[in-house]
């Protein structure tokens, strides 16, 4: 019931904050979007291609609104991500499925995710909890796992400690990030520790010039994927090439893309 009542509060506090906002001032919301075809190998020697369109629907005053739509081609408009939110006295509030708070990195394929659907997160300052719902259209109240991350700016570097805790497994996953910038390149360490599956996972990233840069392994292969991608903007267009590299098995998988945005 205190859970229950708590969940409920928050959620409340959201709705309020901006209905409160919408009374104050009517904010004009920014459409952007973004048409795009991505080409990618699909079986061995042959390469197809999908035509995909995003726009997106953001509002920012006392309140925030972020409604991410996708369609490809062929297929329905669906709302992909969306988030509500607003600031009460110095706490920022936000209701969504997309406020998950581990590090996210480039290839990611030994990096430990924990998933977050929808979610209530509060902010503030520099630090961020997240309560991820396992149904919130049936339950508000039923919590499946609680997520915490906070970020230290030191001098030149950005320093971020994230955990998240499974309430139905009863494991807890750690992660962090270290970046820096040296003559315009940017510097990223990334590192995840599963504590059930004593398992450690990490990626490093360098971007510069349109190019960025991974490699990553974990603690039984210190060395597992190879990638990276190159983008270029060309009177409007933007270009990208890219290919990810897995030393293991030996595959090399290409990709490249060509999108406009408006």
């Amino acid at each position: 019931m205190t859970k229950l009542f708590m969940t409920t509060a928050l959620v409340a506090s959201i709705f309020a904050g901006t209905a409160f906002a919408q009374d104050a001032t009517v904010p004009t919301p920014v459409i952007s979007g973004e048409v795009s075809l991505d080409f990618a190998e699909t079986t061995n020697d042959n390469y197809g291609g999908t035509m995909g369109v995003e726009l997106g629907v953001d509002v920012t005053d006392l309140a925030t609104i972020d409604l991410n739509f996708e369609a490809v081609d062929g297929g329905a408009v669906t709302l992909d991500t969306w988030a509500v939110g607003t600031t009460l006295g110095g706490v920022g509030v936000a209701m969504g499925d997309d406020l998950g708070l581990f590090p996210e990195a480039e290839g990611e394929q030994t990096l430990t995710a924990p998933a977050m659907t929808e979610a209530l997160r509060l902010t503030v300052g520099d630090a961020r909890v997240a309560l991820g719902f396992t149904d919130w259209t049936s339950d508000i109240a039923d919590i499946s796992n609680v997520q915490g991350a906070y970020t230290i700016n030191q001098g030149a570097f950005a320093i971020t400690a994230a955990g998240d805790y499974n309430l139905d497994t009863e494991n807890t996953v750690l992660g962090g990030s270290v970046g820096t910038t040296m003559n315009d390149m940017a510097l990223t360490g990334f590192v995840t520790y599963d504590v059930d599956a004593e398992s450690v996972g990490y990626e490093g990233v360098v971007a510069a010039m349109g190019v960025t840069a991974y490699v990553n392994g974990d603690d039984t292969d210190a060395l597992q994927n190879v990638g990276g991608e190159y983008e270029i903007n060309v009177n409007g267009a933007t270009f990208t090439a890219g290919a990810n590299y897995n030393i293991d098995t030996e595959d090399f998988a290409p990709t490249a893309g060509i999108s406009f945005a408006f």
